[in-house]
């Protein structure tokens, strides 16, 4: 499958409206075209680069990363706009987070995650600096990973994996990150290596 954005400035929505599905003979079923995902990108001024780095004194599983992120996502748009974020139609109004993960140079014992944060400034309680702003968020995210304990499907408490934030300040920067995160999109493994956190 295809996935072409027509338009840069438009919304991101639930229903992924964003994007035309076609069919295009040079691509297998499932993969997405690489270049027209990384220019989309391009016209998003991210925040925050987050990496999930799993050790194995406290391993991960994707499922569970991906719950964590969300779960995050979700007490971050809480704290810094309120609840009325979930009746927002356009998704350029809340934070989001745009994850990567990515094998290591021995595959799977060394996964990792990268995670594009947005952040929309201007629907933000705290006001101040973007750099500011930025900090509050990017310290909030680190208590709510590292305070929250990870409990595994058979009730085992396990330390959390650790998790590396970089502030994007610049436009050029997040291009530079966004394009590092999705270089391997295109390969036929990593069709489900990549999620939206909403």
């Amino acid at each position: 499958m295809e996935i072409i954005c027509r338009n840069p400035n438009i919304s991101l929505s639930n229903d992924k409206e964003y994007v035309l599905v076609d069919i295009n003979k040079f691509l297998s079923t499932g993969q997405n075209p690489k270049r027209e995902f990384q220019e989309w990108l391009d016209t998003i001024q991210f925040g925050l680069f987050h990496t999930v780095e799993p050790t194995p004194c406290s391993p991960m599983r994707d499922d569970d990363m991906r719950q964590r992120v969300r779960e995050i996502d979700h007490q971050i748009n809480k704290t810094f706009i309120g609840n009325r974020y979930s009746r927002f139609t356009n998704k350029m109004d809340r934070f989001w987070l745009l994850g990567f993960f990515e094998d290591g140079h021995r595959g799977r014992l060394t996964r990792h995650l990268h995670l594009l944060h947005y952040i929309p400034y201007d629907q933000l309680k705290i006001k101040g600096s973007k750099s500011f702003q930025r900090d509050m968020v990017k310290n909030h995210f680190q208590f709510l990973w590292s305070n929250n304990p990870f409990v595994t499907s058979l009730n085992d408490t396990r330390p959390m994996c650790p998790i590396h934030i970089e502030t994007i300040s610049t436009k050029k920067n997040s291009v530079s990150v966004s394009r590092y995160s999705s270089k391997e999109i295109h390969r036929k493994r990593n069709y489900d290596d990549y999620f939206f956190s909403y």
